[in-house]
């Protein structure tokens, strides 16, 4: 508005901000569930059998490819439709509240519980458990991040997909090329591994879905 003098330029400006807000708000859900997912884990794993649920490096890797990669491209999230059309959220209300402490509780759930299933079962059928146990809490976190889109399939931002992909990708080398497998201490995973953790992953998705439909608060007028 100070650099073209026109008053509807502060309809964009509002609109933008509404965006950078609500990017910042599904971030936070994003990396808070991640981040107590992992607590989660490494304290039930024990008591489920998995001695050590997961190493240092492996848990560096996952915060790597899913804080990092993934969580910048989340800030290039287009504006949610219909967001002008939404009251002024309440001067009070923190940056986590209207719904988001709940969705991240839950998906932190769903995601430990998602991935120490997968552990679990590797265990019980001879598999290498904690590698998938690895990329099982990785690729369901990264399921999540697409699930807290507001459109799943949209054509905008394809940095987003694209940085999943690429998160994928180094999933993968952490458990295929020899030099990370040695520094993560990771084993290769055969198809019914790798199987679990796409289980996970629909899962993340999944969950992240319904929780954007159901586990939100309806702003007050």
């Amino acid at each position: 508005m100070l650099t073209d003098d026109e008053l509807a330029t502060v309809v964009a400006a509002v609109e933008e901000g509404r965006r950078v807000y609500d990017n910042i708000r599904r971030f936070l859900v994003y990396g808070l569930a991640g981040g107590t997912a992992e607590i989660l884990v490494m304290l039930a794993g024990p008591l489920l059998g998995l001695t050590l649920p997961l190493r240092a490096g492996q848990i560096l890797w996952i915060n790597l490819l899913t804080h990092g990669l993934t969580g910048v491209a989340m800030g290039a999230e287009p504006v949610v439709p219909g967001a002008m059309h939404r009251p002024p959220r309440p001067p009070g209300q923190q940056i986590l509240g209207g719904g988001a402490w709940h969705r991240m509780l839950f998906l932190a759930t769903v995601v430990a519980a998602s991935s120490l299933g997968a552990g679990v079962v590797a265990r019980h059928w001879g598999l290498p458990w904690q590698s998938v146990l690895f990329l099982a809490l990785l690729a369901t976190q990264l399921g999540v991040v697409l699930g807290l889109r507001t459109r799943l399939l949209t054509r905008q931002n394809l940095f987003l997909p694209l940085s999943v992909l690429a998160s994928v990708l180094l999933a993968g080398a952490a458990l295929y090329i020899p030099f990370l497998r040695s520094v993560l201490e990771t084993e290769p995973l055969g198809w019914a591994g790798v199987g679990l953790a796409a289980v996970a992953a629909v899962t993340g998705c999944a969950a992240a879905r319904l929780s954007r439909a159901v586990l939100r608060t309806p702003p007050r007028r």
